[in-house]
């Protein structure tokens, strides 16, 4: 029993499969048998067969490939029930390491640490310069906001970033509490020209790509101010 106990937890290692109806078992005995598999427990494993008869197996009668997969099963369920699926890290560009360093988020009327998902790896982000004091920005903030819950749902691949032109701290977290800015920001005074500008007047939108580049501003070329909102309307559709 030692022995198995230990073959057993070895063989445990793995995850991730999915739950079958039926399937057939074999045993060490050479002999098979069709059954649906419901639980597993120390040294049984209950099982159902077409007729519905729930039976208590031994799990040292199967075969180890079904005992591996009796253990397979037992982890699959568990992960699911908790929903702690992991997900494997993702390789960021240099850029993008840049942007998640120095994060936060609103959490009522503070501020508090955000740490992206080891998963997230936007296709662009999008910088937001704007403050609570400038009237067009509190023009222009709902309508963002409307349009970020709106994009996340579809699951879009950016992700937008406030650089906050307030002037404290405490005033910055009162504004994204106020308009429930659910995007996170730089650190106040920090990044503030992670990208090129051609104007510094606000509300700004800028879009850059994973590495930086930049593709859409608010200012033009010339340095004549387009908006915010053609910024985003251009974001809407490079991300369909």
């Amino acid at each position: 029993m030692i022995i198995f106990r230990f073959t057993l937890l070895c063989i445990c290692c793995c995850v991730g499969v999915q739950a079958e109806e039926f399937r057939t078992w074999s045993t060490i005995g050479g002999g098979h048998f069709e059954a649906k598999l419901n639980a597993i427990g120390t040294t049984k494993i209950t099982l159902e067969n077409r007729e519905g008869r729930q039976i208590d197996f031994p799990l040292a009668d199967l075969k180890l490939s079904d005992q591996r997969y009796a253990c397979e099963w037992q982890s699959a369920q568990a992960s699911l029930a908790s929903g702690a699926l992991e997900t494997p890290p993702v390789e960021r560009s240099e850029f993008a390491n840049k942007v998640y360093k120095d994060l936060v988020k609103s959490k009522g009327s503070r501020l508090a640490s955000f740490d992206p998902e080891p998963s997230e790896n936007p296709k662009y982000f999008a910088f937001y310069r704007s403050a609570a004091w400038c009237p067009p920005c509190r023009a222009f903030t709902p309508k963002l906001v409307d349009f970020y819950k709106k994009q996340k749902r579809k699951g879009a691949q950016f992700e937008l970033v406030f650089i906050s032109s307030d002037r404290s701290e405490d005033l910055m977290a009162e504004y994204m509490d106020e308009y429930d800015m659910e995007w996170p920001a730089f650190e106040f005074g920090k990044n503030k020209d992670i990208v090129s500008r051609n104007g510094s007047g606000i509300p700004n939108l800028i879009v850059t790509d994973t590495n930086g580049k930049k593709l859409l501003d608010s200012y033009d070329n010339s340095g004549s101010y387009i908006g915010p909102t053609k910024v985003m309307n251009e974001l809407e559709d490079l991300l369909k």
